[in-house]
């Protein structure tokens, strides 16, 4: 008798996670516009929580929610583990930002920020995730991602 592997994936909304984007985008432009390193560490704190504990504990993520519940847009869903991955990727940049900043190499933090400003800028405007791309081609190379 053989047995069927069924693999559940776990769905996020697309529409959430491109205004989640953009209001990450605005938060990045504050940080770059106004140089306050307490952005920097609202950022980390919502990657932090968001990857690592309960969405729903995430400022973020719930002003996200809502917006997308007031624009009453309906619900396209993606592989949860591809975002994850990207989240993971961003929470490393604005880690290496953070500890630039704190070691005074405010152009380094400047450029890392800048730089997931710009994938957050593609995210929310086109719905195109890089690092979603690159988790994509690393499945596609037979690459198992075993933790993150």
């Amino acid at each position: 008798m053989s047995q069927t592997r069924y693999e559940i994936k776990n769905l996020l909304c697309k529409n959430q996670s491109r205004i989640h984007a953009a209001l990450l985008v605005v938060l990045m432009c504050a940080y770059m516009i106004s140089a306050n390193v307490a952005i920097l560490y609202v950022l980390v704190y919502d990657f932090l929580i968001r990857i690592y504990m309960l969405p729903q504990m995430s400022p973020i993520y719930l002003i996200s929610t809502f917006l997308v519940k007031i624009t009453g847009s309906k619900e396209k869903l993606t592989d949860e583990n591809e975002k994850e991955f990207a989240s993971h990727v961003g929470l490393t940049l604005l880690f290496a930002a953070l500890g630039a900043e704190l070691l005074n190499e405010i152009t380094v933090a400047y450029l890392l920020v800048g730089f997931l400003n710009v994938w957050k800028i593609a995210e929310a405007t086109r719905g195109v995730c890089f690092a979603c791309k690159f988790y994509e081609l690393l499945k596609s190379r037979n690459i198992e991602l075993e933790s993150l």
